[in-house]
């Protein structure tokens, strides 16, 4: 008899897999997976956490979760990641945007409020720093540019 997987079981099974696998955020990384797949915000998550899983929805599962355990991060899995408040696009051909860097942004926003500055962005990968920039200060004017074609694609 196949076992039927509930959200709750499966985010239980996942955490001590991900764990065991040494992956730094096990539970946030199953959540963040799962509702990607359930197409829910993780909140969804405990307020159904008794319903069961089909089996469309368990093979997409478990295919991020083979992913995830090979060392590949959520970000590339789901194929964007939240930057300044924005979602930007991401593939292995660039850099996830990193927190710290929010810092950045927002120290160049400060210091250019009430102006219009002219922003060049070498090495743009994803494009998060300009295009943050330019949301953040409507009066900017701005390039990004990079060596990659891949990454100008994505940014």
């Amino acid at each position: 008899m196949n076992k039927i997987w509930t959200i709750g079981a499966l985010l239980q099974w996942t955490q001590q897999y991900f764990a065991g696998k040494g992956i730094d955020s096990p539970r946030l990384d199953a959540e963040i997976l799962l509702a990607h797949v359930l197409h829910k915000e993780r909140i969804y998550l405990y307020a159904h956490y008794d319903e069961p899983m089909n089996g469309e929805e368990l093979a997409a599962y478990r295919a991020m979760v083979k992913q995830r355990a090979d060392r590949l991060s959520v970000a590339h899995i789901l194929g964007t990641k939240a930057f300044m408040g924005l979602d930007f696009k991401v593939s292995e051909d660039v850099l996830i945007p990193r927190p710290e860097t929010e810092m950045l942004v927002e120290t160049v926003v400060a210091a250019a409020e009430g102006t219009a500055p002219a922003i060049i962005d070498i090495g743009t990968g994803s494009g998060a720093i300009i295009l943050s920039l330019l949301h953040y200060l409507p009066q900017a004017t701005g390039t990004g540019v990079d060596i990659s074609p891949k990454a100008l694609a994505i940014a």
